[in-house]
């Protein structure tokens, strides 16, 4: 059937340009009318080619395709910093000249749609003062206008041909220090955004093509470590550039109404694939709840969060009743809100047009509600939201999305039942092994298990779903660059999710500082006290935490040849720490951070009690929970585990008649 392609080039070029209402946004977030109003001095290029033949469309789509991971390339390259080179914590975009996403890259996803945002808002409110020119690039980090947390940097760049603006390359770059109560920028303690770093809306950081450094030192001066986030700086410069210049040449050997065609039908299929897929699903309302504990250091309350899609047509609303008040440091903006939507979108419903965000936004409605923890209105704290806030809404989604998925029985095998169920990040701080302030993110955090499907397992330590190529770093980099020293990485027994699919595993990854007298820890994560991926069928996987052994016993052990493998077996003071805290780690504390695992699908007692005695096997399921929830009794030889197929049979016979006593059928029990 024809489809309304609601986002093409419509501008408002009308002489009455107002802008949006900036205060507005800075206290509710922006959200951008359509059209978007545009000062009349500003031309966009908006002739495009309606037939492009299938071969020439084919070789520039992968050719945008290409620039944009060459643009990753170059971030990854150019950038100094261990956010960049090991984690891959970024994502460049290419958008239309009126921000629709044409291709984001395969890194961390809730980055490009969230740049629509920004783009749109320097085009209503920047395009008349101080205008948009050839060579500019404009710098952004706020919340309230399009980003996650403050120290995930926007940098966007306009394309230019023949004095019209054609369209505009962006990355974002989490950048390790750009100030704020703690070391890190994460400020799991902060009770409003004045504790944090100071949000930085759109400004021109790049003019005609030569960088204002009165605006770059300003930047840099914010920061612990200015010559750190000064590589990131140039290297996200470095990125708009490289890949606006590949945009250009691109044009000057096809054309510019050729290469907007192609962009124009990249969007276009990815919204008619979207739109196939939503008329498989029945309409109604879908549901999401989760908890976040903890509102800032020190406090143990839980904090619901709802979403709510309401299906209808071709069009999806998102909607977060019953959500509670946004509050200290726990809270995500409007912008959060939307981009955490396409993480779970692209992977569960786009794999045949992936990194095409603009096509399924152009079906996609949010009516949130101001002054909650997943819209936050100014001032409330916002720094954690790219590591606790928006992932908690990427919960919610999928949560929901699974249900929504689980109605068609064509789409049902596109159900992941969750992402890993806490963890969360910690930003490590101090004087390293040659006597220079160092600091970082303990990048182990990307690990964590991936859900399953109804047709599979799921991926033990598999990492986040929603950053495709974000790996952990080699603890022996760690270790070179930074004062600590590894005992242990491990996968966790019984943190994935019971099921006939078991749920990806969780792992432990445990340090002590070496060669420094302190380390500062500050720990910023959600689903330590209740799991956050419930699933939709089987059991929820295994919950983070953080522990730590004050003046521990581990050099003692050490002197006897001894590398502990569990912090249990270490003597000395034992704490567990919030999902929100500070800690200061000294030469003889012992650090563990569990990351989560993930849900299961499908009855337990159904699973093949051959893949229960592999999961032994590989240390992955204890023998107690292979026989108390998949009803699995086994014997074991040295290393090998066999299946009692009698006593199995016996035991699975024993639950379901357990089930059925216990069961509440016709309001009795």
């Amino acid at each position: 059937m024809p489809i309304e392609n609601r986002g093409r080039e419509e501008i408002d070029t009308s002489t009455e340009h107002t802008g949006s209402d900036i205060w507005e946004d800075f206290v509710q977030g922006y959200i951008p009318e359509d059209p978007i109003d545009i000062h009349p001095q500003l031309s966009l290029h908006t002739a495009y080619e309606t037939d492009v033949d299938p071969v020439t469309y084919e070789v520039l789509r992968h050719r945008l395709y290409s620039i944009n991971e060459e643009h990753g390339a170059t971030l990854e390259n150019v950038s100094g910093s261990p956010v960049a080179y090991f984690a891959q914590d970024f994502n460049p975009t290419i958008l239309t000249a009126t921000g629709e996403v044409v291709f984001q890259g395969p890194y961390i996803q809730f980055f490009s749609p969230i740049a629509e945002l920004q783009a749109k808002w320097i085009l209503e409110n920047r395009s008349g003062n101080p205008g948009i020119e050839p060579g500019d690039v404009f710098i952004s980090n706020d919340t309230w206008v399009g980003s996650t947390h403050q120290p995930d940097v926007f940098f966007l760049a306009p394309v230019f041909r023949e004095g019209e603006l054609f369209c505009w390359v962006v990355n974002t770059l989490h950048q390790y220090d750009i100030g704020g109560s703690n070391a890190g920028s994460f400020c799991p303690g902060a009770s409003n955004v004045f504790e944090e770093p100071v949000p930085i809306p759109p400004i021109k950081v790049v003019e005609g093509g030569e960088v204002r450094e009165d605006l770059r030192q300003m930047y840099l001066r914010h920061s612990r470590l200015p010559q750190m986030v000064g590589l990131d700086f140039n290297a996200q410069v470095a990125g708009v550039n490289v890949a606006r210049e590949r945009i250009n040449d691109t044009i000057d050997e096809y054309g510019a109404e050729t290469v907007k065609g192609v962009m124009h039908e990249v969007l276009d299929d990815a919204e008619q694939k979207f739109v196939r897929k939503l008329e498989q699903i029945p309409d109604g309302t879908y549901r999401g709840r989760a908890y976040m504990d903890g509102s800032k250091t020190g406090d143990t309350g839980i904090y619901r969060g709802e979403i709510q899609i309401q299906k209808e047509g071709d069009t999806l609303t998102f909607t977060n009743e019953n959500t509670a008040p946004d509050k200290d440091a726990i809270n995500c903006t409007y912008a959060g809100f939307r981009t955490a939507i396409m993480s779970v979108l692209n992977p569960f419903m786009m794999s045949d047009a992936m990194w095409v965000s603009g096509g399924p936004l152009r079906h996609i409605e949010i009516e949130t509600t101001p002054g909650t923890m997943t819209h936050a209105q100014w001032p409330s704290g916002t720094s954690n939201g790219g590591t606790v806030s928006v992932p908690f809404v990427i919960h919610l989604v999928n949560n929901a999305v699974n249900r929504m998925l689980a109605a068609s029985e064509n789409l049902k095998r596109n159900i992941i039942t969750g992402q890993n169920a806490g963890g969360g990040a910690v930003a490590q701080a101090g004087i390293d092994q040659w006597g220079e302030e160092f600091g970082t993110m303990n990048l182990d955090c990307m690990s964590g298990g991936i859900g399953a499907a109804p047709h599979r397992d799921g991926v033990d330590t598999g990492g986040q779903y929603w950053a495709p190529k974000a790996p952990i770093p080699n603890m022996e980099h760690n270790e070179q660059d930074y004062p600590i020293l590894y005992l242990y990485r491990s996968e966790v027994p019984d943190t994935g999710g019971p099921g006939e699919r078991r749920g990806g595993a969780g792992m432990d990854y445990c340090w002590k500082p070496h060669k420094t007298e302190r380390i500062e820890n500050v720990f910023a994560a959600s689903g330590v006290l209740a799991p956050l991926s419930k699933g939709i069928s089987g059991y929820p996987g295994g919950n983070g935490r953080f522990d730590v052994v004050h003046d521990s016993d581990v050099e003692e052990r050490f002197a006897e040849r001894e590398v502990t493998q569990d912090l249990t077996e270490l003597e000395g003071d034992f704490e567990r720490l919030h999902s929100k805290a500070h800690d200061v780690q000294r030469p003889d504390d012992v650090s563990v951070i569990r990351n989560g695992g993930t849900p299961g699908y499908g009855d337990p007692i159904e699973r093949d009690p051959e893949r229960v005695a592999d999961d032994i096997e590989r240390g992955l399921v204890t023998e107690a929970a292979a026989n108390d929830i998949y009803g699995v009794v086994v014997e074991r030889d040295g290393d090998e585990v066999a299946v009692l197929d009698d006593a199995t049979e016996a035991r699975r016979s024993e639950i379901r008649e357990r089930r059925l006593a216990e069961s509440t059928i016709g309001g009795e029990q």
